[in-house]
């Protein structure tokens, strides 16, 4: 709770000296900074949700034309990103339990896109990877179109503002990790 009260203070405190900084230039110019950051956030929201939109329609025309769950996708996704992971490590970052996520895994490996194998640090431990070669047909094609889009969008931007993109991203989805946690935690 402390620290969600500090991340408002520290928010207050950038919208004040926004406000001061527009308060320099003039009344008129701080009334219509306000209204164009505003604006900018209400764009950006927007935006964001826009893009969850045609992700999770996209998750879908993938599932439907590859025959797969779109669970099973973003289970796919996760090893992709993240390497090995063993079961109940998968269960914690998707919310899904053990049972469910043992059901994923069975129909990934009989599907070919995933494997089972055992830790090289803890042969006690069964860790499921992906399968490149599977993936690289028809099903890894859908998304090296759009990791192909978004190089595109990004080919005007400078390296100054692909970073400022990234640390923005990484922060919103670490947020929104947080706060994913914290309504799991709250509906328990």
């Amino acid at each position: 709770m402390l620290q969600r009260d500090q991340k408002g203070e520290d928010s207050m405190e950038e919208e004040r000296r926004t406000q001061a900084k527009a308060e320099e230039s003039g009344p008129a110019a701080a009334g219509e900074l306000q209204r164009d950051r505003a604006g900018l956030l209400r764009e950006l929201v927007n935006e964001m949700q826009r893009s969850t939109d045609v992700s999770t329609f996209f998750l879908q025309f993938v599932a439907a034309r590859t025959g797969i769950h779109v669970t099973d996708i973003k289970v796919l996704s996760l090893l992709s990103r993240l390497g090995p992971l063993n079961a109940s490590r998968i269960a914690d970052l998707s919310g899904l339990t053990t049972g469910a996520i043992t059901f994923v895994l069975d129909r990934l490996e009989k599907l070919g896109y995933a494997r089972r194998v055992r830790s090289a640090k803890d042969r006690r431990v069964v860790l499921t990877e992906i399968n490149p070669e599977a993936l690289a047909g028809g099903f890894g094609n859908y998304f090296m179109r759009m990791a192909e889009i978004t190089v595109e969008a990004a080919t005007q931007l400078t390296d100054e503002q692909l970073v400022l993109i990234v640390n923005f991203t990484q922060k919103l989805n670490k947020r929104a990790e947080e706060v994913l946690q914290e309504m799991k935690n709250d509906s328990m």
